[in-house]
């Protein structure tokens, strides 16, 4: 039970993706996915164009719902379509001191699956579901209780 409470209380800091992959708004759908491919992620953040812009987000849902289908008589394809098209913006963002148990609320009560980090306006890093699960997955399959 420690453990887990440690978890919850753990800065996101400690367990949130440093080298985050970034996409400028301009580029098309195509050249999003080949950088998830090559990255091997699910989520790209869209740089912003100048200091009085914020970051966006790009994410497989975003592409699939919005481009692969999009619904009915609507027509896009990953080779015309811009990021910044489909890309959600401004994304919720978080301070990395902000500790892992409000992180998850605020991405349940806000519907996403991970929150861009960032150490004033500058880009810290990534925290999503995954991370936090595969912290999750470390602690030890059965409860050690004290006797």
């Amino acid at each position: 039970m420690e453990a887990l409470k440690k978890i919850r209380n753990t800065p996101v800091s400690e367990l949130m993706q440093r080298d985050v992959i970034t996409i400028d708004g301009s580029q098309n759908v195509a050249q999003a996915i080949q950088l998830m491919k090559t990255h091997k992620v699910a989520s790209l953040v869209v740089v912003p164009r100048n200091d009085d812009d914020a970051f966006g987000i790009l994410t497989v849902r975003d592409i699939l719902g919005k481009v692969i289908d999009p619904g009915e008589d609507i027509y896009r394809d990953i080779w015309n379509t811009q990021v910044h098209d489909i890309m959600n913006k401004p994304v919720f963002s978080i301070d990395p001191t902000m500790r892992v148990k409000y992180a998850l609320r605020m991405m349940n009560k806000l519907g996403v699956r991970r929150l861009v980090v960032l150490r004033g306006n500058e880009l810290a890093g990534i925290i999503s579901e995954i991370e936090i699960f595969r912290a999750v997955e470390e602690l030890p399959a059965v409860a050690q209780v004290a006797l």
